[in-house]
């Protein structure tokens, strides 16, 4: 604690005695929740308590100095004080039953040249990926150059080298990507390769605006997730769908189309537990732990706004194919235990502070819920939420369980 503290009152004396050739941008960003609530689950009934929610606190300070003449350099600092809880105990304690949190230190430096055809940066992390929808796949995050390349208007083209050095074997990472953007379509691509963790990767994809409020996009990829072995095949993913927003409507179907191991998406971005395609996109995660299929689903998400206030909404999943890792059948046992329709049915009435929401969902499991949430500020809320359901909406034995939950949530 006291490192950190001295660490936190450098940062804050740099500050003060910063000139105006140096400009400095402090941002913070946080977040306080306490929660109250319980469940009854047959004869198991629980006496209810307070827990902790997310806690955390961030400081982001960025240094930035203009040197003229289209040379800059800048240093980004970030203090988190209250980062996310331990993921395997949720509430990691010492001795005296007191959280445990710590002073958190992460941040780049970079240095800029900016010319008519080019923008050339040397940073001490750099990274990135060639896919669009289809994340998951950075190159690894290390000291490198990237190189702008400014051709023509509408059109970014960009390459990143990092890494090498004896640290990393003399080997260099790469990506060399490039989007083009008109009023009625983008268009974009890329390739890279990380050879300190032996892998690469290449993806091209699109968007059209056909007519007002209607677009079609698609995206392909292809990654070779061990490229040191010569008998390793590339996983590949197609996604396509078409979107339309006007008025009161807003709807999007797509398909997808999935090699298995092929993970595009984040914890923070899935909703693996109650949707097909995003657990598949995700890879693991509950109620099953195994998604390494090869798979083709078809999906789709609508809302409606029967009024300003009044608005319906809901989504629906389908597995159409499912293999295995080598596109051969899956054993019939196996395939007829999985679960091949997600769904869910809802709607949310607004007034004023208040917004009310109810729904029903399925997919392992089903719940029918409902929330209540109270603004009492800008960036203060409060909820109560309901719900009532299984786990395995399939299992007979499993008796439904009831949960409640109030909360108040503070944004900083």
């Amino acid at each position: 604690m006291k490192k950190a503290l001295i660490l936190a009152l450098t940062v804050l004396t740099v500050l003060c005695m910063a000139t105006a050739a140096l400009a400095i941008e402090v941002s913070h960003e946080g977040l306080v929740e306490v929660k109250w609530g319980g469940y009854i689950q047959g004869d198991d009934k629980p006496q209810p308590g307070f827990e902790i929610g997310d806690f955390e606190a961030k400081l982001t300070v960025d240094f930035l100095k203009d040197y003229g003449d289209g040379v800059t350099a800048g240093v980004k600092t970030k203090i988190q004080a209250h980062g996310d809880l331990d993921p395997l105990t949720k509430h990691p304690t010492n001795d005296d039953g007191d959280l445990i949190r710590e002073f958190a230190f992460d941040g780049a430096g970079w240095i800029q040249v900016d010319r008519d055809l080019f923008t050339l940066k040397a940073a001490t992390k750099i990274n990135d990926q060639v896919g669009r929808d289809f994340k998951e796949y950075k190159i690894s995050n290390l000291p490198g150059l990237k190189l702008n390349l400014k051709l023509i208007d509408g059109l970014t083209a960009y390459t990143i080298v990092n890494a090498g050095g004896n640290a990393n074997n003399g080997r260099y990472n790469y990506l060399a990507k490039a989007e083009f953007v008109e009023d009625l379509f983008t268009v974009g691509g890329g390739i890279q390769a990380d050879a300190v963790k032996n892998k690469s990767g290449f993806g091209v994809y699109g968007t059209a605006n056909v007519i007002d409020g209607l677009t079609i996009d698609a995206e392909f990829g292809s990654r070779n997730t061990d490229t040191a072995d010569e008998n390793n095949k590339a996983i590949t993913a197609i996604m396509a769908g078409a979107g339309y927003k006007e008025g009161a409507i807003d709807a999007k179907a797509s398909f997808l189309m999935q090699d298995s191991g092929f993970k595009s998406l984040c914890d923070d971005d899935a909703d693996q537990g109650w949707r097909i395609n995003e657990a598949y996109r995700f890879l693991t995660g509950d109620p099953l732990e195994d998604y390494n299929h090869d798979v083709m689903i078809v999906f789709a998400k609508a809302s409606y706004k029967i009024t300003d206030d009044f608005e319906v909404n809901g989504n629906f999943d389908y597995l159409l194919s499912v293999k295995d890792a080598d596109g051969k059948d899956l054993p019939e046992a196996t395939e007829d235990a999985l679960t091949k329709i997600s769904y869910k049915a809802g709607a949310a009435y607004t007034i004023d502070a208040l917004k009310l929401e109810g729904w029903y969902k399925a997919y392992v499991g089903n719940e029918v819920g409902a929330k209540a949430t109270y603004t009492l500020a800008d960036g203060v809320d409060t909820s109560l939420k309901v719900g009532f359901g299984k786990k395995d909406k399939d299992d007979k034995n499993e008796e439904a369980k009831l949960s409640y939950t109030a909360l108040i949530k503070a944004k900083l």
